[in-house]
């Protein structure tokens, strides 16, 4: 039981216990769940801007082994199984692998695979904030179902950012995963108002 399910029957046996309480009054139906307010977070520090659904929770940690690469961490949880994250990872000035190949954005996506125990189903160059990228989508298991995965990589000279969000069947293609990856934007970048990004999840027409 999760502790929102915890806090909720804790509340309701309280209500049923509570003395006055009579078994003939109305009782008020709960409201309805809110949607999720989206707004833009900028990160000055990090270099880049996106809309979340909710205020992200920051964390960062050094890479075992990889000393002095830093990785950054914003994420919004949206419900009991929808996440959407922005992972950075940040290397010393002209450290970041240069230039990025198709082999490292693929050994990138695979590590998320794996990390996340889901299977890559597509994958493929994109482009992203009007940069050259690579996309993946995913699938895997939680403890509730299914969960499908949208994943962006956007290398911007010594960072490079991965754009993360999961949820239940469909989430990668649905409304809301897109517009989590099309808001990303970088802070003072010259090129980010470019037409509809080609993608794995919005491949062009043939």
């Amino acid at each position: 039981m999760s502790m929102r399910s915890l806090t909720l029957a804790s509340l309701l046996l309280l209500a049923a216990v509570s003395p006055g309480a009579a078994e003939d009054q109305p009782t008020t139906p709960p409201a309805p769940a809110s949607e999720p307010q989206w707004s833009e977070f900028q990160s000055p520090e990090r270099g880049f801007a996106i809309e979340f659904p909710g205020t992200p929770k920051m964390t960062s940690t050094p890479v075992e082994g990889q000393n002095p690469l830093l990785q950054y961490e914003f994420q919004v949880s949206a419900g009991e199984d929808t996440v959407y994250s922005v992972v950075l990872f940040e290397y010393p000035p002209g450290k970041a692998p240069s230039p990025i190949t198709n082999d490292f954005y693929v050994k990138l996506v695979n590590a998320y695979a794996k990390g996340s125990d889901s299977r890559l189903r597509k994958r493929g160059e994109a482009t992203i904030a009007g940069r050259p990228g690579f996309e993946a989508i995913s699938d895997g298991d939680s403890g509730k179902g299914k969960l499908n995965h949208l994943v962006d990589v956007v290398p911007v000279g010594d960072r490079i950012y991965m754009l993360v969000s999961a949820g239940p069947k469909g989430h990668a293609t649905d409304d809301d995963a897109e517009r989590f990856r099309d808001s990303f934007r970088i802070l003072g970048d010259q090129t980010e108002q470019q037409p509809e990004a080609q993608s794995a999840a919005n491949p062009p027409a043939q």
